[in-house]
């Protein structure tokens, strides 16, 4: 009969190795986009608020970026998810809430609102927003694909967008690609900003 047998100092030995094994794995980092904080150059605010309120819908991203790892792409086909380096929280919803903040400084307005779901009441713009790609390629480019609709008036008809912007990326480092989609999520703002702020006074 085979016995087993118990030895404290293999316990010990295994527990150590456990701990060690803990204490070594990297630490999680989170990162945030950021929104603009004055119009810049190029972007003059107006004198005086729009006489105009605009809803942003909820915006539509690709699946295969609605996860907390920061996905990066490798060549034409691959994408990287990064374990250790992650939004922190929904992407989707921090895209919204930078959008609504760029365009609130953009329009140089307090009414401009994010809602969850779809509404077309009490507003007189509702924006549409699609990201039909966000590329990050460490070391290369950030590059942004998006359609935009906006609708106005009772009637509901649309004005529909599209933009391809980049911004390049000096380095790896995750840090420098989150301020990278800022940039060009806030160059998004900027062309957005521009239709609504047609045929209004500056």
């Amino acid at each position: 009969m085979n016995r087993a047998f118990f030895f404290p100092g293999t316990f010990f030995l295994a527990a150590a190795l456990l701990l060690a094994g803990c204490a070594g794995s990297p630490q999680v980092r989170f990162y945030a986009l950021t929104p603009l904080e004055q119009p810049g150059p190029g972007f003059p605010p107006s004198q005086a608020e729009p006489p105009f309120s605009v809803t942003i819908a909820p915006i539509e991203i690709p699946d295969y970026l609605d996860r907390p790892q920061i996905v990066t792409r490798e060549g034409e086909n691959a994408l990287t998810l990064a374990e250790f380096d992650r939004w922190a929280g929904s992407l989707r919803d921090n895209m919204s809430t930078v959008l609504m903040e760029n365009l609130s400084v953009l329009l140089g307005s307090k009414r401009v609102f994010v809602h969850r779901r779809i509404r077309t009441e009490q507003t007189d713009y509702l924006l549409a927003l699609r990201v039909l790609r966000l590329d990050c390629s460490p070391g290369n480019q950030v590059l942004l694909k998006a359609q935009w609709t906006i609708f106005s008036g009772q009637n509901r008809e649309g004005m529909t967008e599209m933009a391809t912007l980049t911004e390049p990326l000096a380095d790896s480092r995750y840090e420098t690609l989150a301020a990278a989609v800022s940039r060009v999520l806030a160059r998004l703002s900027v062309e957005i900003a521009g239709n609504l702020r047609q045929g209004f006074p500056q």
